[in-house]
C-alpha cells in the first residue's frame, strides 16, 4: 500500500536567493540620506529547500520474510510473494531492493520487465527499477523506468510517487517547464496530505523560475492557508512574503512576515522574517520607522549569532541616517563590531561616510569612501563609493574635481552614474562661467535617459541659461520652451518664461514677451518673478504707445511690491503717463517720488516736469520751489518762459497785496527770477524793463539803473525808450544824480513833446524839482500837464502833486487854487492817492 513520503529528508527544491533587502543611500541636494539601487550579496531566501534525497523500499513483490522498516523519506509499497516464475522473479529482485543492494535489485527488475512484458506487478517493477537507479547515480536511467512508467499506467498507485521522483530529477536538471508539469500531476495522484503539499509547495517554485509569479503566488496562499499535515507551511508563507514585495505590495509582505516571525519555531527563520518586516517598513510611503525600530529590537533580542542580525544593526543605522542624525550614525558606527560580513559592511561604511559629509568632515568621508573601495574592488560598493567620493569633493569645493570626474568618466560608470558625474561637472564650469563648458554638457544631459525629474529639469534649465549668457539667444528660447512644455509644474516655470520673455524682448519681438511677462502675471499669483514681469510688460505697453496701460502696470508693481527695486522707475512713468494727458495734479507726487528715490536717474526728467507741472498750474510759489530746486540740481537751465512768468506773477502780486510785508517779498521774488532770466541768451529788453521796475521798488535804485542803461542799449522806439528813460530818471533821482535824471527826462520829452508819456515824462521833470526843493518851479512844472494833457488818471495825479508842491513852498492861496480844480475836474479822484508815492510808470 501507499504509505507517506518520508518528511526528514522530504526532497526539497533548489536554493532560491532572496530579493535585495536592504535599501542602501546617496545624498540628494539637501545632502540627506535617499535610496539609491544597491544590489547586494545574495541572502538565503528561506530555509534551504533541497532535492530528494530519501531512498524508497520496492513495492508490491512477495516477501519471503517481513521487510524492514522505511527509513524515513522512504516511498513503501509492502511486496506480496507469489508462487509463479514471474512473481519469484520479482521476489527476487525485492530481497536485494530490502537490503538496499540496489546494484544487485535492477538487473532483477530489468529481467523481470524483459521476461514478463505484461505482467501484473509491471508498474511495481518500473518503479523500483527507477528507485534503484536513482539511489546508484544513473539519472537518465532512472528518468527512463519512470517515464516508461507513466506511459503505460495513466492509473494505479504509483502514478503520483513516479510524477513526483521524475519531476525531481527534471528540476535537479533545473528543466522547470517539465518538473511543473509532473509536480502538478504529483499533486493531486498522490494520496498523503503531506506529500500532496510538498509537491504543490514545488509547483511554486517551478513557477517562480518560469517567471510566473502571480500563478507562483496563488499556489503559495493555498499553501499558507493549510497548516496541517504542511511541512513547507512556513516556507510558503516566506515565499508568498517575499513575492508581495517583489511585486510592490509591500504592506501585505509585511504582514506576511510579521505571521512568519510570530508562528514559526525556526530561530533562524523567525530572525529572517523580524528583520525583513523591519527592511521593508523602512520602504514604505511614508517610512514606518517606529515599526522598523521595534522589529530590529526584537531581532537583535533573539538567541545566537546570525547575518540576519547584522542587517538588524544596520536597520538601525540606516533609520538614523534617514533621520539626519549624521553624529548618531557615526557613534552607532563606532560601537559595531568592525568584522561583520561583507554583505554588510560596504553598506555600512558607505553611511559611515555620508554621515561625515553631512557634518562637513571631508577627509574622514573620504576616508572611508576609499576604504570601500580598497575592501571590496570592482563590487557595487565600489562603484557607489567612487561616485559618492566624487560628491564629496564637490561639496568641499575641491579644485582637482574636474580632473577627478574626468577619470571617473573614463572608467566607463554606468548610465546613471556618468550623467550624475556629467552634472556634476557641468555644475562645476556653471559656477565659474564658462559658459560655454557647461553649455556643451547640460547639451548631452538633455538627451539623457538617466536623468528625471527635477535633476533634468534643472540641468535643461542651466542649458537655456548658458545659451543666454553665450549670446546665442535664439537657442535658449527654444531651449526655455521645452522646459516650460516638459516640466509644466516646474518651481522653475516662471523663472523661464521670464528669460524666455527678455530674451525675445532682446530680439525686438515685443507680442513674444508680452505674452509671456502676462503668462507669468495670470498663472504665477505668489512668484516673484511677478515683479520683474510687470516691470517689463509696463516698459512694452510704453514702447507700443499704450501709456494708460504702462500706469497701470506700474500702479499693480507697486501695489504687490512696495520695496521694488523699480520703485523710481515706475514713479517716473506714471507721473509721465499722467503728464502727457495733462493731468499735472496725478503726475507731481508720482514725479516727485521718482526723484526723490533716485535722483541720480530720474531727477533730471521728473525736475523738468515738476517744474512744468504747477507752471501749467499756475501756482507761482510751487513754480518757484522748483525753480530753486532745479537751479542746484538739474543738468539743464531753467525754461526762460517759467522765469519771465515767475517775474511777471511775483511783480503783479506785489502790487496787488495791501501787506507791506509780502509786497515787498512778492517784490524780491520778482527781481530774483528776472535777474535769472538776464542772465541768460534767451532774455529779451522787455525783461530788463520789468527788473528794474522791480529794483526801483525795492528800492535797488543802482541795479535798477543798470539794468536799465541795458534796456536802453536795444530800444529804440519812442514810447518804449521813453518808458525807460523816465524808469531811469526815478534811478537816478534815487541814487541823488538829479542832474543826469533831469537830461535823461529831457530826451524823454525829446522823444514824447505831447501826448500821455509827454506828461508822465513832466511829472518826473516835477520829481526832480521837488527833489531840489525847488517847489515853486515844481509845482508849475505839474500845473502844466493839465493845459497839455486831459488823461483821467496822469493829469489828476499831477495836479495833487503841484497841490502837495504849493503847500511846500509856502502858498496854501495856490494850494487850494489847484486842489479846486482838481476836484472840479475830476471829482471821482480819490485825492491823496499819489500823495506819499511818486509813480512814474505810466501804467494805469
Amino acid at each position: 500500500m501507499l504509505v507517506a513520503l518520508g518528511l526528514a529528508q522530504l526532497p526539497l527544491a533548489a536554493q532560491q536567493d532572496t530579493p535585495d533587502v536592504r535599501k542602501p543611500f546617496r545624498l540628494n541636494e539637501d545632502d540627506k540620506p535617499i535610496p539609491r539601487a544597491i544590489p547586494v550579496k545574495p541572502i538565503p531566501r528561506a530555509i534551504p529547500v533541497q532535492r530528494p534525497t530519501a531512498t524508497p523500499a520496492p513495492e508490491s513483490v512477495p516477501a519471503p520474510k517481513p521487510m524492514a522498516a522505511p527509513e524515513p523519506g522512504d516511498i513503501t509499497i509492502a511486496p506480496q510473494a507469489k508462487g509463479t516464475p514471474d512473481a519469484l522473479q520479482l521476489s527476487l529482485a525485492d530481497n536485494y531492493y530490502e537490503k538496499k543492494q540496489y546494484e544487485m535489485a535492477a538487473p532483477e527488475y530489468e529481467k523481470y520487465l524483459g521476461l514478463y512484458k505484461n505482467a501484473p506487478d509491471t508498474a511495481t517493477a518500473l518503479f523500483r527499477l527507477g528507485e534503484c537507479y536513482r539511489h546508484i547515480g544513473n539519472v537518465n536511467s532512472a528518468k527512463n523506468a519512470y517515464e516508461t512508467l507513466l506511459a503505460q499506467f495513466a492509473s494505479g498507485e504509483f502514478i503520483g510517487p513516479a510524477s513526483y521522483r521524475l519531476a525531481d530529477l527534471y528540476y535537479a536538471d533545473k528543466q522547470y517547464r517539465d518538473a511543473l508539469t509532473l509536480y502538478r500531476k504529483a499533486s493531486v495522484r498522490l494520496r498523503e496530505p503531506a506529500v500532496a503539499n510538498a509537491a504543490k509547495f514545488f509547483t511554486g517554485r517551478c513557477l517562480e523560475a518560469l517567471g510566473q509569479k502571480m500563478e507562483a503566488r496563488g499556489t503559495y496562499e493555498d499553501l499558507v492557508s493549510s497548516e496541517k499535515d504542511n511541512p513547507f507551511y512556513d516556507a510558503s508563507r516566506l515565499s508568498l512574503g517575499l513575492l508581495l514585495k517583489e511585486s510592490g505590495r509591500n504592506p501585505e509582505a509585511i504582514k506576511q512576515m510579521q505571521a512568519l516571525a510570530k508562528q514559526t519555531t525556526n530561530p533562524e527563520l523567525k530572525l529572517q522574517a523580524t528583520v525583513q518586516s523591519g527592511l521593508w517598513s523602512l520602504e514604505l510611503e511614508p517610512p514606518q520607522t517606529a515599526q522598523a525600530e521595534a522589529d530590529f529590537k526584537a531581532a537583535l533580542a533573539l538567541p545566537g549569532k546570525s547575518s540576519w542580525k547584522e542587517l538588524a544593526q544596520l536597520g538601525q543605522v540606516r533609520i538614523l541616517s534617514d533621520a539626519g542624525k549624521a553624529q548618531q550614525v557615526l557613534d552607532a558606527y563606532n560601537k559595531m563590531d568592525k568584522d561583520v560580513s561583507p554583505d554588510v559592511k560596504p553598506q555600512l561604511l558607505l553611511l559611515a561616510a555620508n554621515a561625515s559629509r553631512q557634518l562637513n568632515k571631508m577627509a574622514e568621508a573620504l576616508n572611508l569612501f576609499g576604504e570601500v573601495s580598497r575592501e571590496f574592488p570592482g563590487s557595487v560598493y565600489d562603484k557607489e563609493a567612487q561616485y559618492e567620493r566624487l560628491r564629496t569633493l564637490y561639496a568641499a569645493n575641491d579644485a582637482s574635481l574636474v580632473g577627478e570626474i574626468d577619470k571617473y568618466l573614463a572608467a566607463n560608470p554606468d548610465a546613471d552614474k556618468r550623467d550624475e558625474a556629467l552634472l556634476m561637472k557641468a555644475e562645476i564650469l556653471f559656477k565659474k562661467e564658462d559658459w560655454e563648458g557647461a553649455m556643451a554638457i547640460y547639451s548631452t544631459l538633455e538627451l539623457s535617459h538617466q536623468l528625471t525629474g527635477n535633476r533634468k529639469a534643472e540641468a535643461l534649465f542651466r542649458l537655456g541659461w548658458c545659451q543666454l549668457q553665450a549670446k546665442n539667444t535664439e537657442a535658449a528660447i527654444k531651449t526655455f520652451t521645452s522646459f516650460a512644455t516638459a516640466y509644466p509644474t516646474h518651481k522653475l516655470v516662471p523663472y523661464a518664461l521670464l528669460q524666455r520673455g527678455l530674451a525675445e524682448q532682446s530680439l525686438k519681438n515685443l507680442t513674444g514677451a508680452l505674452k509671456d511677462y502676462e503668462q507669468i502675471i495670470k498663472s504665477f499669483p505668489k512668484a516673484p518673478q511677478r515683479e520683474l514681469a510687470l516691470q517689463q510688460k509696463a516698459l512694452i505697453e510704453g514702447q507700443q504707445g499704450n501709456n494708460s496701460a504702462m500706469a497701470l502696470s506700474f500702479k499693480q508693481l507697486l501695489k504687490e511690491f512696495p520695496e521694488t527695486a523699480a520703485r523710481a522707475q515706475a514713479n517716473y512713468w506714471i507721473g509721465w503717463a499722467a503728464f502727457e494727458v495733462k493731468n499735472y495734479k496725478e503726475a507731481i507726487p508720482a514725479l516727485e517720488e521718482a526723484r526723490k528715490l533716485d535722483k541720480e536717474q530720474w531727477g533730471e526728467k521728473a525736475g523738468i516736469r515738476l517744474l512744468l507741472c504747477p507752471y501749467y498750474l499756475e501756482d507761482r510759489v510751487a513754480t518757484a520751489r522748483e525753480v530753486d530746486r532745479y537751479a542746484k540740481e538739474g543738468k539743464t537751465k531753467v525754461p526762460p518762459e517759467i522765469l519771465r512768468w515767475l517775474g511777471t506773477k511775483f511783480y503783479e502780486a506785489g502790487h496787488a497785496t495791501q501787506d507791506n510785508a509780502d509786497r515787498l517779498l512778492d517784490l524780491k521774488n520778482a527781481e530774483k527770477y528776472l535777474q535769472m532770466l538776464t542772465q541768460r541768451e534767451e532774455v529779451m529788453p522787455d525783461d530788463f524793463l520789468l527788473l528794474a521796475q522791480a529794483e526801483l521798488e525795492i528800492p535797488q535804485n543802482q541795479q535798477a539803473a543798470d539794468s536799465l542803461h541795458t534796456y536802453l542799449k536795444s530800444t529804440k522806439l519812442p514810447v518804449p525808450r521813453c518808458k525807460g528813460l523816465l524808469l531811469l530818471a526815478q534811478a537816478q533821482m534815487g541814487l541823488t544824480a538829479l542832474d543826469e535824471a533831469q537830461k535823461t527826462v529831457d530826451e524823454a520829452l525829446t522823444l514824447q513833446p505831447e501826448g500821455e508819456w509827454s506828461g508822465n515824462a513832466r511829472i518826473v521833470a516835477g520829481d526832480i524839482q521837488m527833489a531840489r526843493k525847488n517847489f515853486d518851479e515844481a509845482a508849475k512844472v505839474y500845473e502844466s500837464v493839465a493845459v497839455i494833457l486831459d488823461d483821467p488818471e496822469i493829469t489828476p495825479r499831477a495836479l495833487e502833486k503841484a497841490v502837495v508842491a504849493w503847500r511846500a513852498a509856502g502858498k496854501p492861496a495856490e494850494a487850494d487854487k489847484t486842489l479846486n480844480k482838481l476836484k472840479s475836474r475830476y471829482p471821482e479822484y480819490k485825492t491823496g492817492r499819489f500823495l506819499q508815492q511818486q509813480d512814474v510808470s505810466g501804467t494805469k
